[in-house]
């Protein structure tokens, strides 16, 4: 793998590189150039213009051509014939490591190129931003998957509340971002969207564990437990209770499924959560049941509008092409 000082000073040696091609070309009536170059460095290792010309995938008349075209440039032999075998003149010994250094340099320079172009490089950072409550549960295990499908690479994974998730990659500080539709924030693209529901999330030895479904009317009395106001989903839950008649506060807040399912999980009451995120927390003691009616709820992984996604950025999107068909969302 190679680091950004690498590959700036192997563009330098190749600027270098293409300077004396230049005046290669300038010198002589041949265009001398990097083929030169690759058929020198092949002769001096097969002892042969026909071994040489096999490795380069060219005619051996061609072979002899590129070596003497670059001798006629040097102004010295390279190679003398010894039984049937090319060797290296004094000239060439001395020459030849400043040759093959081009070589060698050139072809670094070319696999660096590549890794940066295919977005498979360590020189290249993946920013993800997603909720604390994934960012600690389902993320690691998406990461590891496409680290091992993908090769090394560098990637950041940052948490916040969905608006700041936004605002981080509509301002291009992260590449993707997980986010609960309608969006708030401008300039940003879904690219993928995830189906869910809210649910109910209790403890496996509460009196409705046993249900099938849970209606609003069944979480009269009960001791709820419900996403801080400032959650689309708490409006919309309350306009349900509204309309069914209930006036009824809970008992406790919580600022992230996290959180919810964790109080949920000590017998505290009944947490009403987004599925996609709370199946992230089946470990603990909970049961997962639908409310009724259905309260759909949307998500997406977004990309900014201003920003190209990076190569890397789409390898992880298609590495995670499933997700959200396995979850019960």
């Amino acid at each position: 793998m190679f680091n950004f000082p690498q590959v700036r000073n192997l563009m330098r040696f190749a600027g270098r590189a293409i300077d004396i091609g230049d005046r290669m070309a300038r010198d002589t009536s041949a265009a001398i150039s990097l083929k030169h170059i690759e058929a020198y460095d092949a002769i001096a290792a097969t002892g042969s213009t026909i071994a040489a010309s096999v490795e380069l995938g060219i005619s051996q008349s061609n072979a002899s051509r590129l070596l003497q075209q670059l001798e006629d440039y040097l102004g010295v032999r390279l190679f003398d014939r010894e039984k049937n075998r090319l060797q290296p003149t004094r000239e060439g010994l001395q020459l030849g490591p400043e040759i093959r250094a081009i070589s060698d340099r050139l072809r670094a320079l070319k696999t660096a190129a590549m890794e940066l172009e295919s977005g498979r490089s360590r020189e290249i950072m993946l920013r993800l931003a997603f909720p604390s409550s994934l960012s600690s549960t389902r993320i690691p295990k998406l990461v590891k998957n496409f680290l091992a499908a993908n090769g090394p690479m560098r990637v950041e994974v940052a948490s916040g509340s969905y608006l700041a998730i936004e605002r981080m990659v509509a301002d291009g500080e992260a590449d993707l971002g997980f986010a609960r539709l309608p969006l708030m924030s401008p300039g940003l693209k879904q690219e993928k969207i995830l189906s869910s529901r809210v649910i109910c999330a209790l403890h496996n030895d509460h009196p409705k564990a046993g249900c099938r479904q849970l209606s609003v009317a069944d979480l009269k009395g009960q001791d709820l437990i419900m996403l801080n106001r400032e959650r689309p989903v708490r409006h919309e839950l309350e306009a349900l209770f509204y309309k069914s008649g209930i006036r009824h506060r809970p008992l406790l807040e919580a600022h992230s499924v996290a959180s919810a399912c964790a109080l949920a999980a000590q017998g505290l009451g009944i947490a009403l959560v987004g599925e996609i995120i709370a199946r992230e927390y089946a470990t603990l003691p909970l049961q997962f049941i639908p409310l009724e009616p259905e309260l759909p709820v949307a998500y997406a992984l977004i990309s900014g509008e201003k920003f190209p996604m990076p190569k890397a950025a789409s390898l992880f999107l298609q590495s995670i092409s499933d997700w959200g068909h396995d979850d019960g969302a």
